[in-house]
């Protein structure tokens, strides 16, 4: 009985810490790489990303917004949604003008860089830094031209010749084939934007759990553009965080319902084999109360070791995890797709053991009930008399 408490509740303090460790990195990669914490825009760009809709003053409502305690930075961005074409195929995707020096205190994107550099000018042409993904799909390499047309804020169509500065990968494919990086001044040129203009100024804050109280006060600063935390702007990504906990109930119910049945069938065979020695104790005197207590405390003994065990085992072998990550590399092309990690950390509060820990012991005592009541309707005569 305590090996299989032990083993049940090691496999589940694992698995919660897997799937904890996974959605985090999701997570982090969301708001790290692609999102930042907050985002600013100028009201109804976001239905359809119509560049026609600017925010103005944007230096000076990025120094303020900066000047909050709870910000570590905050940058202008301008985006546009081009066609590219290049000497083997064409495409398309979100092309998003950016201050390389800000850039890089809101977002990790040139962490990921694998080839080339990160929006360095090293000839005539400006550079794009573009995914792994679409330079695959378009035989791109560090250094080949594309042209991007688009149309701009005068409503005539506008060609560009850019050169394939660097190239980067994340964990999230589908933005990697979707996603191109100018520097703001390039792309400002190009669509015509005027002074002080951005579509866009992303927030990253000292912590991503303050989104939602620091957002009002940025919204003061914004005036009536939009602001939106990384939840609002990816539904999905809200959805994952929401749904965890209550994934993680799930799991530990179904662990709970195992072992309530484990345990009701142990200690049932327990009584059933001490029929006469619980028999003589009643004949000898020993109240019903007694005898009661005496199985509820032998299952919560039984129980908390094999319980403290299990955890003890599933929080070490997850603490080794957690700076030694799971390499799930076989599965890589599946889980990036989606915009997982191949490498995964473990990641477990202290808190959640301690809710196990409760949890266990309450299904201990509630499992133990029956076969407790199962020997106090022993009768002492007959229960003597059993070989």
């Amino acid at each position: 009985m305590i090996v299989a408490i032990a083993l049940g509740l090691f496999a589940g303090v694992f698995t919660m810490a897997f799937m904890q460790g996974a959605v985090d990195a999701r997570i982090e990669s969301a708001t790290r790489t692609e999102l930042a914490h907050l985002q600013i825009h100028a009201p109804r760009f976001s239905e359809n990303n119509n560049i026609a809709y600017q925010i103005s003053n944007t230096e000076e409502r990025t120094r303020k917004i900066e000047s909050l305690d709870s910000v570590r930075a905050a940058s202008r961005r301008l985006i546009a949604e081009p066609f590219i074409m290049a000497a083997h195929g064409t495409g398309g995707g979100k092309l998003i003008g950016v201050e390389p020096a800000k850039e890089k205190e809101v977002t990790d994107i040139w962490k990921h860089v694998i080839d080339g550099t990160y929006l360095k000018k090293t000839s005539r042409m400006p550079p794009v830094l573009l995914g792994e993904k679409l330079a695959k799909k378009l035989r791109l390499k560090v250094g080949t031209r594309i042209n991007m047309q688009m149309v701009d804020l005068h409503g005539n169509l506008s060609a560009k010749g850019y050169r394939v500065g660097g190239i980067y990968r994340t964990t999230n494919t589908r933005y990697d084939e979707s996603t191109l990086f100018v520097r703001y001044s390039d792309l400002k040129d190009q669509l015509g934007t005027g002074p002080g203009k951005a579509h866009e100024i992303a927030v990253i804050l000292e912590e991503g759990d303050w989104a939602e109280e620091v957002k009002t006060s940025i919204q003061q600063i914004a005036g009536d553009n939009t602001v939106q935390t990384w939840k609002e702007l990816s539904p999905e990504m809200s959805l994952l965080t929401n749904s965890m906990d209550q994934y993680m109930y799930v799991f530990i119910l179904i662990i709970l319902l195992a072992l309530c049945f484990g345990i009701i069938n142990t200690m049932l065979m327990a009584v059933l084999e001490r029929i006469k020695e619980i028999g003589m104790l009643m004949a000898i005197g020993m109240n019903k109360r007694k005898i009661f207590m005496m199985i509820i405390l032998e299952t919560v003994l039984l129980t908390m070791t094999g319980g403290v065990i299990g955890i003890l085992i599933g929080s070490g072998i997850t603490k080794i995890f957690e700076t030694n990550p799971i390499n799930l590399s076989m599965f890589a092309e599946g889980l990036e797709s989606y915009g997982f990690a191949a490498k995964v950390y473990t990641s477990l509060e202290s808190k959640t053991l301690v809710i196990i820990a409760l949890l266990v012991v309450i299904t201990a005592i509630l499992s133990a009930i029956y076969p407790a009541r199962k020997a106090l309707k022993l009768n002492p005569a007959e229960a003597t008399r059993t070989e």
